[in-house]
């Protein structure tokens, strides 16, 4: 009950449902004003361009959601004008939306919110196709399409001004709940009976989803101009929580060890439940300041949260000084620097917990100190990019052909069936096929199931509730719900959607309702047959066949982040904007890996090759980013212990990931001599440390100069062993996939 009431809040408070009601405010106050004045022929045209251009209002910079809708404007408005004066002629109509279809799939290129200016095009001529207007009628109702649009618009821009920095509180509070998660599946590792396999995929997954919502975080805060330009306390403070939050991330990942072999040492003693409860409830924290950010309130931290901590290092000291000895040593040096890493992430919660009283004070302590524009990626329309991409080799010009080719398919059995509303054939064909097969499949499935779970409820809904204003209440929650669940749970957005649409249509066409519901299931069935078959027909680009691009993408990104972090162990200057700009750029290459590679999972079994391999892969280049942000932890320790000894296992670690990279592209990679990392001489001094600091054990001193000196070196030293470790297996990984 309580995990079901965690998840409520969170969906409740966020930007999901923020974009339901402005979307169900935009289409619903149009259409419910005409109504009143007993126009509903004018209130369904402008409901309807509302709804098209609210597909193109997502979440991001202020600018681009006002480009795209004002793009999305001149698209419908043109789309249903054209659509109205062809309409006599079935045979326009076919190539109409055959050519719609693949101009309004293509331009997906440029990107995520131009590939929703094609779709509210390619809608507003598929639900165009039922009008039949005169041609006055037809310029009549673009105008009113556009009107609604243009309604939509203006309400946006309204709301955006009177709350400028809610969209983004609410993004980045999402951010941090799912930073929570992520903090709770490594939680999980602390377990004495944990599956390592399942909770690796878990973490992985959880780490995806931070980085991607990272990404849409630093979008809008780096793109919108107020807040870069720093004008309010607000701005200043909402772009230190998203600093810090991502600095937080890097510090939870460097809390990867060899968990195999520290469940094998220190089980006995333990200690590893209680660093799992404190982790856990760091993930609270994390939680309870993330829903903070959503609903707009102050959070503060549990009073007993410090004491748990000073608690479980006291049972650490406690423990070590009881049972310390020659065979555990190691792993009570790693639990010492799992509860460093625990008592920093704590301090660094606790100051976001601050942040969120948008105290004045705070704000004005912040200077910007980076080209922020660095950080995020160009949004120019290039036509060089669409022009390279009309060719048979790239995945969005077939997935354009696929769409033309089964809208044109949708169509020609739409005038053959004997159902009315052939347009919703259309409309399944259009939201099912995407670029991606998994997502296609995806889709196909939750589709079909939503709309048989919905048509039953719905019929249920009519059946029993007469009241008309029950009905119309339900009819408003439903639209909510389907259009802030469509990015969130597509199969729940369906459900929905079918009620509501069941519903509308009790009151446009009063009657026996059992005929709609009977065409939405026909017209459904059979938009999901041409969709599948299409699939098929004209495959998209298997994962398998690019797959391997990101994986040397990712091994270079984790290449360039290691030796930026390793420099300063070096003794060379640290630039702060070039590592943090080398970090993001090694996130998102990991994130884009492990994507395709889930995508990969849910195509046909033929199609996943070498998977084991791959897995392998992207698991270990996941490691090595989370033993790289762990060195990089290490900072103010590279102060004491700079030195050219680290040269060795440095050069020859990035060696290994750059040979691996080239068996990966099927590169040649027989001329790269590898350098030897056996003479990394710190080995030599950490065996005299250890026989030295077992001595002192053994005479019962405890806190001596030589713990200290060994406990840091060492912990240096193993993730240097750690990082060439994994890059020797990435070699070895490298040259199976090449064979």
């Amino acid at each position: 009950m309580i995990e079901y009431i965690r998840e409520y809040k969170k969906y409740s408070s966020s930007y999901y449902v923020s974009e339901g009601v402005r979307t169900t405010a935009g289409v619903m106050v149009p259409l419910l004003v005409a109504v009143y004045f007993g126009r509903l022929d004018i209130g369904l045209a402008l409901a309807l361009g509302a709804l098209c251009v609210s597909i193109t209002d997502n979440t991001g910079p202020i600018h681009h959601r006002v480009n795209g809708m004002v793009a999305a404007l001149v698209l419908i408005f043109l789309s249903s004008l054209i659509t109205g004066l062809v309409l006599p002629y079935p045979w326009l109509v076919a190539v109409l939306v055959t050519v719609m279809g693949f101009v309004c799939s293509i331009i997906g290129v440029y990107g995520v919110r131009a590939g929703a200016v094609g779709a509210a095009g390619l809608l507003i001529t598929i639900l165009s196709i039922d009008e039949g207007l005169d041609s006055w009628k037809v310029l009549q109702n673009a105008l009113l399409v556009s009107g609604g649009g243009m309604f939509y618009l203006t309400m946006s821009l309204l709301l955006y001004r009177l709350r400028p920095y809610k969209l983004i509180e609410k993004a980045l509070g999402d951010s941090l709940l799912s930073m929570g998660d992520y903090l709770r599946a490594r939680a999980a590792f602390y377990n004495p009976d944990i599956d390592y396999d399942a909770n690796y995929k878990e973490v992985l997954e959880q780490q995806v989803l931070v980085h991607n919502k990272q990404s849409l975080v630093r979008e809008m805060l780096f793109k919108t101009r107020d807040i870069v330009r720093e004008s309010t306390h607000k701005s200043r403070i909402l772009m230190m929580i998203f600093l810090d939050s991502v600095d937080l991330f890097e510090r939870i990942m460097t809390s990867q060890q060899d968990y195999r072999q520290l469940h094998k040492v220190m089980d006995s003693s333990g200690l590893l439940p209680a660093f799992q409860k404190q982790i856990l409830l760091l993930a609270d924290e994390l939680e309870k300041i993330g829903l903070a950010l959503q609903e707009g309130k102050v959070s503060v931290p549990h009073e007993w949260l410090a004491e748990t901590l000073r608690a479980l290092e006291a049972n650490f000291v406690e423990v070590r000084n009881a049972t310390m000895d020659d065979s555990n040593i190691e792993g009570f040096v790693s639990l010492r620097h799992i509860l460093n890493s625990v008592k920093d992430i704590q301090g660094r919660i606790e100051t976001i917990h601050r942040y969120t009283s948008f105290d004045k004070k705070i704000g004005d302590s912040f200077s910007r100190t980076v080209d922020y524009n660095k950080f995020v990626s160009p949004s120019d329309f290039n036509l060089k990019l669409l022009f390279n991409n009309l060719s048979i080799h790239s995945n969005i010009f077939r997935h354009s052909v696929r769409v033309a080719v089964s809208l044109l398919a949708g169509y020609f059995l739409s005038t053959i069936l004997p159902v009315g509303h052939g347009y919703w054939i259309l409309l399944t064909i259009m939201v099912i096929l995407k670029p991606a097969y998994s997502l296609t499949k995806k889709r196909n499935f939750e589709r079909l199931a939503g709309t048989f779970s919905g048509a039953v409820l719905g019929a249920i809904l009519l059946w029993l509730i007469h009241d008309d204003g029950v009905l119309v209440a339900l009819m408003v929650v439903g639209m909510i719900v389907a259009y802030s669940m469509v990015r969130v749970k597509y199969l729940v957005s369906v459900v929905a959607m079918t009620v509501y649409v069941l519903i509308a249509f009790h009151y446009l066409k009063p009657g026996d309702f059992t005929v709609v519901l009977r065409d939405r299931l026909i017209d459904t069935l059979a938009g999901s047959a041409i969709a599948f078959i299409a699939s098929f027909a004209i495959p998209p680009k298997w994962e398998h066949e690019q797959i391997q691009e990101l994986l040397e993408e990712a091994i270079l990104a984790n290449a360039r982040y290691f030796e930026r972090v390793s420099s300063i162990f070096l003794g060379r200057t640290f630039h702060m904007e070039k590592y943090k700009l080398s970090r993001k750029d090694a996130f998102v290459k990991l994130a884009n890996l492990s994507d395709a590679f889930q995508r990969m999972l849910n195509e046909p079994k033929r199609q996943q090759k070498k998977v084991q391999l791959i897995h392998q892969m992207v698991v270990n280049n996941h490691m090595l980013a989370s033993h790289i942000a762990t060195l990089a932890s290490y900072r103010k320790m590279a102060e004491r212990y700079a030195s050219d000894k680290f040269q060795p296992i440095i050069q020859a670690s990035v060696d290994h990931l750059e040979v691996a990279a080239d068996y990966v592209r099927q590169r040649p990679a027989e001329h790269r001599v590898v350098s030897a990392e056996e003479n990394f001489v710190i080995r030599e001094e950490l065996k005299q440390l250890l026989e030295q600091r077992l001595k002192e054990v053994a005479e019962g001193e405890l806190d001596t100069s030589t713990r200290q000196r060994f406990s840091e070196l060492k912990t240096i030293a193993d993730q240097f062993e750690y990082i060439n470790k994994i890059s020797m297996e990435l070699e070895k990984l490298g040259a199976r996939l090449q064979g």
